[in-house]
C-alpha cells in the first residue's frame, strides 16, 4: 500500500525552467540538492511592505512612494548583500511557501508574485527532491520533503538573518505536510515560527481515501498528530467543493490545534482544490491580509527594532 499511496501523492510535473540566475541552490541533510527563490516586496522608505490595491480600494492617505510596481526576484548575490546590510526580512513578513503536487517552482512563480505584490510580503519557495530541477535527485518521498523544508529554513534563519517570527509558513496541499512539520518542530524546540496558513490541508494521505481513526503505520504527512504541538497562529483555507482533499479535513485539524492558536479558518464556497478563482481572489487577499494584521505584523521585527515590536505593516498605492 506504502508504495501505490507513494506514486499516488507525488506526481511531479514535466520540469519548468527559470532564470539559472534568480535560482537559490540549497542542500538538504540528504546531500540533495534543490533549487528555491526569493522574492521581495516593494517597501516604503520606512521599510513597510507596500500592497496593491484590491478592486474599489483607495489608498489616498498614503501617498505614493518612489519604489519599483512590482515585487522583485533577487539573485543570490543580492540577497547576500541584503542580509550583510540587514535589510532582506526585516519590517515584513516572509512568507516560505510549500507547493501543491503536480506543481513546480515555474509554475507557481506567477502565483508567489501575484501573493507577494498583493500582501506586501516577501515568498520564499523551494521545490521538493524529485520535482523541477531536482528530478535528477532521485524519487520524492516524505523524509525528503521534511529536510527540503528543513533546508529552506535553515537559508532564512541562518544565511539571511531573518527573524524567526517573521517567517509565516504557507503550504498547500501537499505542501500542508512540510510546513506541518516544521511549525510544530519550531514549537517543541521552543523557538515558533511567526505564523502558519494550510491551504486545503488533509488530516493525513491515507485518510484521504480511508477514514482509519487513526494513523496507520506507514502513512504519510500525519498533519493531524503534529498540530497540536503548533504554537503559532493557524489559518486554514479550504473550499466547500474540494473533490481531491475533502472540506471536512480542515473542519476537523482545525479542532485539533489548541485554541488560542486558531485564526478565523477561511472556508470558501463552491471553491474547488486546484486554483482560487479570480471572482473570489479580492474576498481571499482580504481575509489574509486580515490574518497578517491581527496575528502576524504587531510581532514583526523591524531592521531599527529587533525585539519584537517592529512597525506594523501599512496599506499604500504602489507606484506604476
Amino acid at each position: 500500500m506504502g508504495d501505490a499511496i507513494s506514486s499516488l501523492l507525488f506526481q511531479p510535473p514535466a520540469p519548468t525552467r527559470l532564470k539559472e540566475s534568480k535560482v537559490i541552490w540549497l542542500t538538504n541533510s540528504f546531500g540533495k540538492r534543490i533549487p528555491a527563490f526569493f522574492i521581495e516586496c516593494a517597501k516604503d522608505s520606512s521599510g513597510s511592505g507596500l500592497r496593491s490595491p484590491l478592486p474599489g480600494e483607495t489608498c489616498d492617505d498614503h501617498p505614493p512612494s518612489p519604489v519599483p510596481s512590482t515585487p522583485q526576484i533577487r539573485t543570490p548575490k543580492e540577497l547576500e548583500m541584503g542580509a550583510n546590510a540587514g535589510s532582506i526580512g526585516r519590517g515584513v513578513p516572509t512568507i516560505l511557501y510549500s507547493h501543491a503536487n503536480a506543481e513546480d517552482l515555474g509554475n507557481i512563480y506567477p502565483w508567489c508574485k501575484f501573493l507577494s505584490k498583493m500582501l506586501g510580503v516577501n515568498i520564499f519557495a523551494y521545490d521538493y527532491t524529485g520535482y523541477g530541477l531536482a528530478t535528477d535527485q532521485g524519487d520524492p518521498s516524505e523524509e525528503y520533503c521534511f529536510a527540503d523544508i528543513d533546508a529552506a529554513y535553515s537559508y532564512l534563519t541562518n544565511v539571511l538573518r531573518i527573524p524567526k517570527s517573521n517567517i509565516v509558513l504557507y503550504g498547500r496541499s501537499l505542501g500542508s505536510g512540510p510546513s506541518c512539520y516544521l511549525a510544530a518542530r519550531t514549537a517543541e524546540e521552543g523557538d515558533a515560527v511567526g505564523g502558519l496558513i494550510l491551504h486545503a490541508p488533509f488530516l493525513s494521505v491515507y485518510r484521504i481515501v480511508l477514514e482509519s481513526g487513526c494513523t496507520l503505520p506507514g502513512d504519510r504527512f500525519p498533519n493531524v498528530d503534529f498540530a497540536p504541538s503548533i504554537r503559532s497562529p493557524v489559518l486554514l483555507i479550504h473550499g466547500t467543493k474540494d473533490s481531491i482533499v475533502p472540506f471536512n479535513h480542515s473542519e476537523r485539524l482545525l479542532e485539533t490545534v489548541i485554541e488560542p492558536y486558531r485564526a478565523e479558518p477561511l472556508f470558501i464556497k463552491g471553491m474547488g482544490h486546484n486554483n482560487v478563482h479570480a471572482s473570489v481572489r479580492p474576498f481571499f487577499i482580504e481575509k489574509l491580509r486580515k490574518y497578517l494584521d491581527k496575528h502576524i505584523l504587531p510581532n514583526v521585527e523591524s531592521k531599527r527594532s529587533r525585539g519584537g515590536n517592529g512597525a506594523r505593516g501599512k496599506l499604500v498605492r504602489l507606484v506604476s
